[in-house]
């Protein structure tokens, strides 16, 4: 019975961060497409009628989320490759804005409400430093001998989807995407 329950908190866990995750992405997929920054972007960017929601978007990022899914059930490396991509995207994402805060002048830094003071450099640093050894833990093998069952795949993961990204900007995203829309003057 104790055995079960904690399976079932698992399971929950494992629920709620795939839906915070899938939620995430439609944010960031909508976002995107209302910028004409993905293909077949007014298909994503379109909201639902009633409920206001891009549930196109909410369908694409589920489908893609079962489609990576899929391999788990014969391959058990598969779930570590997920984990790690997706924690190395999370605590990435963060690393941008804290680097771009570290090597700004102080002199163009407008503070806002909350604000460190003499302090916000060195926890910058701080906190930049921890997301690049969060990052390359989650790229490191996770047990060893190293074998095709035991081979951390995130490394390949992320370098097949930031080469293909590239590719995609050098060949073609280029020449036509601006960046974001402007939807204030």
């Amino acid at each position: 019975t104790g055995v079960i329950i904690f399976l079932f908190i698992i399971w929950g866990s494992f629920f709620f961060c795939g839906l915070s995750t899938v939620t995430s992405a439609a944010r960031v997929v909508y976002a995107f497409s209302r910028d004409n920054g993905v293909p077949f972007s007014s298909i994503w960017s379109r909201l639902h009628p009633k409920h206001k929601v891009p549930a196109n978007a909410v369908w694409l990022c589920a489908a893609i989320a079962i489609l990576l899914g899929i391999p788990l059930l014969k391959v058990d490396v598969v779930f570590t490759a997920i984990v790690s991509v997706c924690t190395i995207g999370w605590v990435g994402s963060y690393a941008v804005p804290i680097f771009a805060r570290l090597v700004m002048n102080e002199s163009d830094f407008n503070p806002g409400p909350f604000y460190l003071g003499r302090a916000s450099r060195i926890i910058c640093l701080v906190a930049f430093i921890w997301i690049c050894y969060t990052c390359a833990a989650f790229l490191l093998p996770t047990s060893y001998p190293i074998t095709f069952n035991t081979f951390n795949y995130a490394p390949v993961a992320i370098g097949v989807v930031l080469c293909s990204i590239m590719l995609w900007w050098i060949v073609d995203a280029r020449k036509w995407f601006k960046g974001p829309v402007r939807n204030i003057d």
